[in-house]
């Protein structure tokens, strides 16, 4: 794959109380890491990136006029929503892939994806809400999920991950599920655990409200479903948080 951008930034000067991040958007691998050993087929999958999550971002832009930071390269390169200190950082195996390209990775390397890839995403986020910091500000981080993870069904559409603002996240929820998406509370994975690193790192550093939202890839696998998910998540949020609304009647 072509060497690409670390980042895009979407809709910078948005108008919206929302910031979106994306911290696995992307399936790209610079050139000089051949794919990782692994085959276009293998890093396509969920393994690679969290398919449909930038589609549904790009449609939440748009339909907030919300500002959005979305990784440039696969998750496998180096996990952007993790701690340095975290285990999974790199991994040398994923849902029964080796990662051949992980499997010896020196110190030095990982330090260079650290500072090429890990380091620049973070800063382009800290960035925004600087800029924004006279505004209040929401931060929200959509990814997607498998609908099937070994032998264990996840039978619901839309994960609310929260460590700090359960009050918040239940109400998101509870406005989701009135729109007929079935809504589960810290699944696949739980905030409690660590696992919304980018949004619990850059609320608290900047004293913010932040989120995590978990979709179904199963619901937006392709560009026109993500479209269609975005729009409905995004009509659900505009009478929640402060500004959607000002941000809606600016569009039209």
């Amino acid at each position: 794959m072509n060497d690409g951008a670390v980042f895009d930034l979407l809709n910078p000067t948005g108008n919206s109380s929302l910031v979106l991040t994306c911290e696995h958007a992307s399936y790209a691998v610079p050139e000089r890491y051949r794919n990782l050993g692994i085959s276009d087929a293998e890093i396509r999958r969920h393994i690679g990136w969290d398919i449909g999550a930038r589609w549904v971002v790009e449609a939440l832009s748009r339909t907030l006029d919300a500002p959005a930071v979305c990784s440039g390269y696969s998750r496998l390169l180096i996990d952007c929503n993790r701690d340095l200190s975290d285990h999974d950082l790199i991994v040398g195996e994923s849902d029964g892939a080796q990662i051949h390209g992980n499997r010896q990775v020196s110190d030095a390397e990982r330090e260079q994806r650290i500072a090429a890839f890990y380091e620049p995403y973070h800063a382009a986020i800290d960035q925004l809400l600087h800029e924004r910091r006279e505004k209040e500000t929401v931060l929200l981080s959509i990814h997607s999920f498998t609908p099937v993870l070994g032998k264990k069904e996840r039978p619901f559409e839309i994960g609310v991950l929260f460590d700090k603002y359960e009050d918040v996240a239940q109400e998101v929820g509870q406005r989701l599920h009135r729109h007929e998406y079935r809504v589960r509370y810290n699944e696949p994975y739980s905030g409690m655990d660590g696992l919304i690193f980018s949004a619990r790192s850059h609320g608290d550093r900047h004293g913010l409200v932040y989120l995590e939202l978990e979709i179904n890839n199963g619901i937006i696998a392709q560009p026109e479903q993500a479209s269609r998910v975005g729009r409905a998540v995004g009509e659900t949020l505009q009478t929640l948080f402060p500004g959607l609304r000002q941000a809606e009647k600016s569009q039209t």
